[in-house]
């Protein structure tokens, strides 16, 4: 039996902004609405009755112009719910997206309120993309089957994996060096922004071309190192922002002041620290190894970053 959307708002104690109803196969509605800064998309399964038999809330995610899709696959065994879903948002602008599955019929959506995207999905098949669509129906941009969180609420117990992050102080990864950073700016269409400080004694030594595994549409990262005495190194990475998945303090990475901007400090130990924050268009990432005082190294590199690149010299 469906319940209205203000019986549905009365019983969970907040706004619904998206309501997906009951099937002959799934007979709780469906109430979709997000919460927080940034943004998480949450949803309740609620009986006719206005029980509320189960809760999902998803992971933080920041849709945008180049990353316009964020999505989350649950799959719910709670209090006689078995529901598979896609719970998502586009960015500002789209009014349609398409889940692209392991079957020829795509999950075609309309987008509801603060940008929100929800539909049921069979059991079994295996979900391969996300895609933002335009007014005419053409994609302009998706999230790969790598970048969607999973959750899976069974018995009162929620688990799962996160999406592939967005991997801005890890180390190298899948891409192509390049002879120079001038290479680097035209295979990613944007000039680099440059640190003004490193310690004393490194110099460059290598310039990558990172793709972004989830977003395979999204311009890539450049990430530049440079090397000191022994294994010491320091490695920035680049890429137009903002993440899709934000960088936020918790218990082990805590706030930092880079002056542009607050960044996200984390000692990974084994001789390594790293920053990760977004300034202007861009969101950056630095990881220090090898030297003293790591924390205050890496925080030192990356407050030395501009925010956009230098200007060419005339």
């Amino acid at each position: 039996m469906a319940i209205s959307r203000p019986e549905l708002e009365a019983a969970l104690g907040h706004p619904v902004l998206l309501v997906v109803p009951p099937d002959a196969d799934h007979p709780a509605t469906i109430a979709v609405s997000v919460v927080g800064e940034p943004s998480r998309v949450r949803a309740a399964w609620v009986r006719g009755t206005g029980e509320v038999l189960a809760r999902v809330g998803c992971p933080p995610g920041v849709p945008s112009a180049v990353r316009p899709a964020i999505g989350a696959i649950v799959e719910v065994a709670e209090n006689g719910v078995f529901d598979r879903v896609i719970l998502g948002r586009v960015s500002k602008g789209i009014t349609a997206a398409r889940l692209l599955v392991a079957d020829p019929d795509p999950i075609t959506m309309v987008v509801a309120a603060s940008e929100l995207l929800a539909a049921r999905i069979p059991t079994g098949i295996a979900v391969v993309a996300l895609e933002a669509l335009s007014s005419e129906g053409e994609p302009i941009g998706r999230l790969d089957h790598t970048g969607f969180t999973e959750l899976r609420l069974v018995a009162g117990r929620l688990e799962g994996r996160l999406g592939s992050g967005h991997g801005m102080a890890a180390g190298f990864g899948a891409g192509d060096t390049v002879a120079d950073l001038a290479t680097a700016e035209l295979e990613a269409g944007y000039a680099a922004c440059l640190p003004t400080w490193l310690p004393d004694g490194f110099s460059p030594a290598t310039v990558r071309v990172e793709p972004e595994a989830a977003y395979p549409f999204a311009p890539p990262s450049i990430a530049m190192s440079w090397t000191g005495d022994g294994d010491s190194r320091v490695l920035l990475r680049q890429c137009p922002g903002p993440l899709a998945v934000p960088e936020l303090p918790d218990a082990r990475g805590r706030a930092v002041d880079l002056g542009i901007a607050v960044g996200v400090l984390r000692g990974r130990g084994r001789g390594m620290s790293f920053v990760v924050w977004e300034a202007g268009d861009r969101a950056f990432g630095v990881q220090v190894r090898g030297v003293d005082d790591l924390d205050a190294v890496a925080v030192m590199v990356a407050s030395s970053v501009p925010a956009a690149p230098a200007p060419p010299m005339t």
